[in-house]
């Protein structure tokens, strides 16, 4: 099971923290961070077998645009100062 703030590596050979997991439309998603390389985000839906799909950046648009402002909300608390 993934959690948020795991780390984990992926078939990339990197390794990415779960910065943010959310439910939407009765699904869940995790918006994962390179711990090497900050500028290398990912976004994943958690199946349920608990692997992860990593969602395609330039075709999924539509449904980033839903999910980025509900992993902010989510993860908000954790970055005000």
């Amino acid at each position: 099971m993934i959690e948020y703030q795991d780390i984990i590596t992926l078939s990339d050979n990197n390794k990415y923290i779960v910065a943010s997991m959310i439910t939407y439309q009765a699904k869940e998603y995790a918006y994962l961070v390179d711990i090497n390389d900050n500028n290398n985000l990912l976004f994943a839906e958690l199946e349920k077998d608990g692997t992860l799909s990593i969602i395609d950046q330039t075709n999924e648009k539509e449904l980033l645009n839903k999910l980025i402002p509900l992993f902010y909300n989510k993860s908000k608390k954790d970055i005000e100062i």
